[in-house]
């Protein structure tokens, strides 16, 4: 009967230590990874990106994406940018980061009246986000630069400056 009353105290253990229920996580507040989006107006053309980190390590990998519409009558080239980069964290205390992130990418650019050009270069991003509370992410404001190293005819360089909301998953 002892046999059986350890056997049962322990069977009655285990089933209540299995069925703890997991803490609490949000989306946001875990994970290794993050997303970001942005977007942002150039004399009245639209900016829209996003960007993935595959660490929160310092010089995190990732990738972009970037679409900038044309403007005709401010002179803005419409341009679509895809590339990778390594994060450098500046700061990322308990409610704040700064970061750049040098990296190297394709744009398409295409000027008014001209040929659209693809052109190969560096690209640079550099900002600074208020963590949101409860792990709902980070908001900010970031500027996101791009040269041009082979093609003398197209523009030289890019700079668009974007809100941007970052999250972890």
């Amino acid at each position: 009967m002892k046999k059986f009353f350890v056997v049962a105290c322990l069977f009655v253990s285990s089933v209540s230590f299995a069925q703890r229920p997991a803490p609490a996580r949000s989306v946001a507040s875990n994970g290794e990874n993050t997303a970001s989006i942005s977007l942002g107006m150039s004399s009245s053309a639209l900016n829209i990106g996003g960007r993935l980190e595959f660490s929160q390590e310092q010089g995190a990998f990732g990738g972009y994406a970037f679409l900038q519409t044309e403007k005709k009558d401010a002179g803005i080239p419409q341009i679509l940018s895809f590339g990778a980069h390594s994060l450098i964290k500046l700061v990322d205390a308990s409610n704040v980061n700064a970061y750049m992130a040098p990296g190297v990418g394709i744009s398409m650019i295409k000027m008014d009246g001209a040929d659209d050009k693809t052109v190969f270069g560096p690209s640079f991003r550099f900002g600074g986000q208020i963590k949101l509370p409860r792990g709902a992410g980070a908001l900010g404001i970031e500027r996101m630069e791009i040269w041009n190293w082979f093609d003398d005819e197209s523009a030289g360089s890019a700079a668009i400056t974007s809100a941007v909301y970052s999250f972890n998953f």
